[in-house]
């Protein structure tokens, strides 16, 4: 007996800029996907999924970054304010289009089981459910000419936002933010 099993992979790239030219709204896009864990360790907020866009259009262009950040049930939203620092300017932004939407996941793992006793076979099954709950704060931040000129001169970007009293850090660095360079140059 042969079996053939064919596996398709669609796979999201990180840290790959991708370009596009948007017959529909006009204009060229540029972006690149990053993820980050965040610098401090043992947070109830986790990692950060970033898409960083470049569009280009008659009226000039627009960069904004895209962010969805982890974090548990338990933790507070995200304020409205962040900062980034490049280099040695900080700047202040805000979120924009906040949106926070509650995840869950359940596996079931069922078990069975057969015993053997003197009167015959008995046979049973048990099950054993994993539930977890998290949740998902997205939100857009706009970044000026002045923050993107920043990005493309810096060795590393710092990203730092407030989720209630606990503070969340993630830093650009290396190939991720040499994609994100690529991602906003002309």
């Amino acid at each position: 007996m042969v079996a053939l099993v064919f596996v398709a992979c669609s796979t999201v790239k990180y840290n790959k800029v991708y370009s596009y030219q948007d017959e529909f709204l006009h204009n060229s896009k540029k972006y690149t996907r990053i993820h980050l864990k965040p610098v401090e360790r043992r947070t109830e907020i986790g990692s950060a999924y970033m898409v960083f866009e470049k569009e280009m259009n008659k009226g000039g262009e627009d960069v904004n970054a895209y962010f969805v950040v982890s974090r548990s049930s338990s933790s507070f939203k995200v304020k409205d304010k962040g900062f980034i620092k490049t280099g040695e300017r900080q700047f202040d932004v805000l979120l924009m289009d906040p949106v926070s939407e509650f995840k869950s996941k359940s596996e079931t793992t069922i078990y069975g089981i057969a015993t053997a006793d003197t009167l015959g076979v008995v046979t049973g099954q048990t099950a054993d459910i994993d539930t977890r709950t998290w949740i998902e704060d997205k939100f857009v931040i706009k970044l000026s000419k002045e923050i993107a000129e920043g990005i493309k001169e810096a060795s590393d970007v710092i990203l730092r936002f407030y989720f209630g009293p606990i503070p969340i850090t993630y830093k650009l660095e290396g190939y991720k933010l040499l994609s994100v360079k690529n991602a906003l140059k002309n």
